[in-house]
């Protein structure tokens, strides 16, 4: 008992909050930090498993995994792939914890030691940085970085759909906007074309802005026998979507633009997808000298 004490003793002196758990996930001993981090009062805690701590569904079996970790005195180890726990505050407030586990003899039983850290601040900067790197600040779509990030690594779920659509759009009379109303207003413009295309278009479709008043579309085809009508009728949506009037409150008036847009498909049209974004990109000018709204990449005589 003395050594539990003094265990104990130590423990209350520690920065990092510090619980212990019994072999049944039951909370044997916390000390001033743990209860400051989750905002119980000790007894309360002390009559708390561990499961209550953390976010429902957080971790499936987790009374199972602690009990095997404590009766097979598995090494000390951080908790989750990326040891990064979903906690509980006692508010209800959740935030992220970063947790580390060991083995303990505690009150002459075998028990499980965690060191518990407050992650939140860390992850939030860590995905705001992540944001920035990746985010166009203007319309919140993601930015050319994002799409050379893809290209590089191949990292993009909806190739696994095997038939993808590309569109490569640009927005025709947008710099006479830019130059008759000022950069405000054109700011405004391309913010509510980031919009339609967010709130129009589905889930699985991946909007950029690619610098200027360039964007692409990267959206799946599921009619993999009628790709071409599929991506014609995508097509239409976007012209549609794009030169609806926008009403700007600055001028008391509604204004239009016009948008070319050229179209690819991955594999028809190629079979990398950094190669159709740049046959898209071609059918696009084509689009625009031709004055049509699309011009698909199979289409396009220059290519």
């Amino acid at each position: 008992m003395e050594q539990t004490d003094e265990i104990s003793r130590f423990l209350d002196f520690l920065v990092d909050a510090i619980l212990i758990v019994d072999e049944h996930s039951n909370i044997v001993f916390v000390n001033n930090s743990c209860v400051k981090l989750f905002g119980y009062e000790k007894e309360k805690l002390l009559s708390l498993k561990l499961i209550d701590l953390m976010k429902p569904n957080a971790v499936k079996q987790h009374d199972v995994k602690v009990n095997n970790f404590i009766l097979n005195k598995s090494q000390a180890r951080a908790m989750m792939s990326r040891s990064i726990m979903p906690c509980m505050h006692s508010s209800g407030e959740g935030f992220h914890a970063r947790i580390s586990i060991a083995n303990i003899e505690f009150n002459g039983a075998p028990c499980g030691i965690a060191t518990i850290q407050d992650y939140s601040t860390v992850q939030e900067l860590i995905d705001d940085l992540r944001n920035e790197a990746t985010t166009d600040p203007l319309t919140n779509l993601f930015n050319k970085r994002h799409l050379e990030t893809i290209l590089e690594k191949q990292s993009l779920t909806i190739l696994d759909s095997g038939c993808l659509g590309i569109a490569y759009l640009d927005l025709n009379g947008f710099k006479a906007i830019n130059d008759t109303f000022g950069h405000d207003v054109g700011d405004q413009l391309l913010i509510e074309v980031a919009n339609r295309l967010t709130q129009q278009l589905r889930s699985s479709d991946i909007c950029f802005r690619l610098g200027g008043d360039e964007f692409l579309v990267l959206f799946t085809i599921n009619d993999h026998q009628g790709y071409e009508m599929e991506a014609q009728g995508l097509a239409h949506k976007l012209h549609d979507l794009i030169t609806m009037p926008v009403n700007v409150e600055k001028l008391a008036r509604e204004i239009t633009v016009g948008v070319s847009i050229g179209i690819g498909i991955l594999p028809h049209d190629g079979k990398e997808l950094e190669l159709v974004i740049e046959l898209a990109d071609k059918a696009m000018y084509q689009s625009k000298l031709d004055k049509v709204p699309y011009v698909r990449v199979s289409e396009c005589d220059s290519l």
